[in-house]
């Protein structure tokens, strides 16, 4: 049995995942990681939050990154996502990549994943990274977000799109994921910003 208050921070500020949302840790290929079985085990997979924020989850249940795997490392898996489509991926079980896909950024964590389950919480991340008040008017608003989708601006922000109540649409992550990576393609896209640690 694991530590449970290694968690404590993220269970605070996001209490359990909703019912029947959770995907098994084998189909997404991420049970070599020590990190995510004693999450899974500890604190619980699914949807967090009202949806804002998934962990191994059935939103990660996709196929492919849709194009997005072209600037992260081999054997990328994805293991969590924001209601905004930032992605949280991991190659060795333990490092973490993660990717602002309305922005073009991928960068590497200097982050374990366990370390990087804490930094979720944070308010700093909640509320620049992660965009939590924008997902908190949206939801007393609109409400309702399906636990396999995420939200984005229309147009997209690389289109001239704006982070707004009113210009964000639920998407599916799968054609979520496929539509921006076109926008940053190798062929004339917008080009993708890497960062790599010590580089």
């Amino acid at each position: 049995m694991g530590d449970p208050m290694k968690f404590e921070s993220f269970v605070r500020e996001y209490g359990t995942p909703k019912p029947d949302t959770a995907a098994d840790l084998a189909r997404l290929r991420l049970d070599h990681s020590a990190g995510l079985r004693e999450l899974s085990t500890e604190v619980g997979a699914g949807v967090f939050g009202g949806g804002f924020i998934s962990l191994m989850s059935v939103r990660e249940a996709v196929d492919s990154l849709g194009g997005w795997e072209r600037w992260l490392p081999a054997g990328a898996r994805l293991f969590g996502c924001s209601a905004f489509g930032v992605l949280m991926t991991t190659t060795t079980g333990e490092d973490v990549w993660i990717v602002d896909t309305q922005y073009g950024q991928v960068v590497e964590s200097d982050d374990t994943i366990e370390d990087f389950i804490g930094v979720l919480a944070t308010p700093d991340c909640r509320e620049t990274v992660l965009r939590e008040p924008l997902f908190k008017l949206w939801n007393e608003v609109v409400g309702g977000l399906p636990p396999t989708s995420v939200l984005s601006p229309t147009p997209a922000l690389p289109m001239g799109g704006r982070w707004s109540v009113d210009t964000l649409n639920i998407v599916t992550l799968a054609v979520y994921l496929s539509f921006t990576a076109q926008l940053f393609g190798p062929e004339g896209g917008t080009p993708v910003e890497v960062h790599r640690r010590g580089k």
